[in-house]
């Protein structure tokens, strides 16, 4: 009975050893892997590669960059060695790239390369100023900032030398820029002579394109006015033009073309009028009809905000010396004219010819009418205005001329 019992236990512990001697361990010799790649710097545009040892099946290696996130297959197996090969465009995209590498979904092992651009691969140099206009004088300037880039438009690393050339006038030079977080700039100050400042950079022989940057005249200083006319007459039909002097800036430097300068006339009447003209070569001129009465005008010129002229006086005498009538009592018409200027010319067709009528119940009644080969007529219908004495005065650029008494 007792041997029985022992040959039982000894089959039920030959067989617990026999179980354990063919059941898989628990830890699989397949996720075992061991990045062999110890290089973790790769030049954009190559061949990148990352190799480990052991099992590839079911292998998977995610790889992340600033442009997207893939998932890769294993490669070429050879002798246990496993090789994931970065796809284009990834590798040409420069910066850090991390990845991890998985199995049945589970991570195995993770890290991170870094693909850097050659310094000596530049095929472009972008150039970006601002603002293009700055004021003479040597405190304002202009930015320059350049982009070096490579084959794949990558930014090229620090340190990377710009070679900057400045030219005004006769005058050239060159300084070497290093690129500092991809980017290399520099401010470009202003003249004391107006004109055009040209930049261009290069590096490895690629040049960018040419930049200029306008130096424009510094703030108007106080400038003069004269005038001309044709004649000096307050007749309403001629012009008068007001020109400025070379408006300059502090440095001598005639101010931009286009710039707006305003002529304000201020009449003896208390009446305000204003003209305007834009600069040409540094002068601006400006016109304005001559008055239709004998006027007094003082006129200012202003460069809003900046700066002002002189102030010119200028008088308008009457057009013309007297204002020829005849009364025609039979058909109660008052024939005017012909009106004659100062150069005894006839004046101009249109002229404004106004008669004031003094009724004899004490109102007044005015009538204009404008001129026809110098003359004019108003007739009195005897519809119209009742019999009795009556008196006009009559108004032709601001010169006056009474009849009193006249009967109707």
């Amino acid at each position: 009975m007792m041997q029985k019992f022992l040959t039982h236990i000894w089959v039920v512990c030959f067989l617990f050893l026999l179980g354990f001697t063919i059941k898989p361990q628990d830890t699989d010799e397949s996720y075992h892997i061991t990045l062999l790649t110890i290089q973790n710097q790769f030049e954009v545009g190559k061949l990148i590669q990352l190799q480990f040892k052991g099992n590839a099946r079911n292998l998977h290696l995610i790889v992340s960059t600033a442009l997207a996130t893939v998932i890769l297959e294993p490669g070429a197996t050879d002798n246990g060695q496993i090789k994931f090969s970065i796809p284009s465009p990834l590798n040409k995209l420069s910066g850090v790239v991390n990845w991890v590498l998985v199995k049945k979904s589970e991570r195995i092992t993770d890290g991170f390369f870094t693909i850097t651009t050659n310094p000596k691969a530049t095929t472009k140099i972008e150039s970006y100023l601002g603002p293009q206009r700055i004021a003479a004088g040597g405190n304002d300037f202009a930015q320059l900032t350049l982009l070096p880039t490579d084959q794949f438009d990558n930014p090229l690393p620090d340190n990377t030398v710009v070679t900057l050339t400045t030219a005004f006038e006769t005058i050239e030079k060159q300084e070497d820029l290093e690129v500092k977080n991809f980017i290399s700039w520099k401010n470009t100050y202003s003249t004391k002579k107006s004109g055009r400042i040209f930049t261009a950079a290069n590096s490895n022989s690629i040049t960018s394109k040419l930049q200029t940057i306008y130096v424009d005249a510094n703030l108007a200083t106080p400038f003069k006015i004269t005038y001309s006319r044709s004649n000096k007459y307050a007749d309403s039909d001629q012009i008068t033009t007001f020109i400025s002097s070379d408006i300059k800036d502090i440095y001598g430097n005639s101010i931009p073309d286009a710039t707006q300068v305003n002529f304000i006339v201020k009449t003896n009447n208390g009446e305000v009028l204003q003209t305007s003209g834009n600069t040409i070569n540094g002068s601006a001129k400006a016109s304005l009809l001559h008055p239709s009465k004998p006027q007094i005008w003082e006129i200012t010129a202003f460069v809003t905000g900046i700066t002002q002229s002189n102030t010119l006086r200028v008088e308008y005498e009457p057009a013309l010396k007297e204002i020829k009538t005849n009364w025609d009592s039979k058909n109660n018409v008052l024939n005017v004219g012909p009106l004659r200027g100062r150069l005894n010319q006839i004046l101009a067709e249109g002229t404004l010819v106004k008669i004031h009528i003094l009724k004899p119940d004490g109102s007044t009644q005015t009538i204009s009418k404008k001129t026809e080969s110098g003359s004019v007529n108003f007739e009195f219908k005897k519809d119209f205005y009742k019999t009795g004495i009556y008196n006009f005065k009559l108004e032709v650029l601001g010169v006056t001329h009474t009849l009193e008494g006249v009967e109707l």
